[in-house]
């Protein structure tokens, strides 16, 4: 996954244009990401990264549970009440804001990783 430099625009692999704002992205720097931590939920993990996004701050969240698709599918056994977590991943230069929103938007419904 590529995010467009100018306008935070998720773009797929390989992609030299940004189909949103048309910056060239042949001559980019690779961005490196670091996973912040962990949310409890979907729906946090939603809010979490919309309003990264709304500071202009890229974020990526994976579910450690095997949740995907809009619906959210989860793939573990049903009888395990016990919900997994999603992990927050934004790139490094944004490391030390976004820890600082998520501790803002959702306190302590997520959790930070150790350095």
């Amino acid at each position: 996954m590529v995010f467009c430099p100018k306008c935070n625009q998720e773009l797929p692999d390989g992609t030299t244009e940004c189909y949103v704002c048309g910056c060239d992205l042949t001559n980019t720097q690779e961005t490196h990401w670091v996973v912040l931590g962990s949310i409890e939920n979907k729906l946090y993990a939603d809010f979490a990264k919309e309003t990264l996004a709304s500071y202009g701050i890229p974020a990526v969240v994976i579910s450690k549970d095997g949740f995907f698709g809009d619906i959210g599918l989860p793939l573990r056994p049903f009888y395990n009440s016990q919900s997994a977590p999603f992990e927050m991943s934004v790139p490094v230069a944004y490391r030390d804001e976004a820890i600082e929103i998520l501790d803002m938007i959702i306190g302590d419904k997520w959790q930070r990783k150790e350095s």
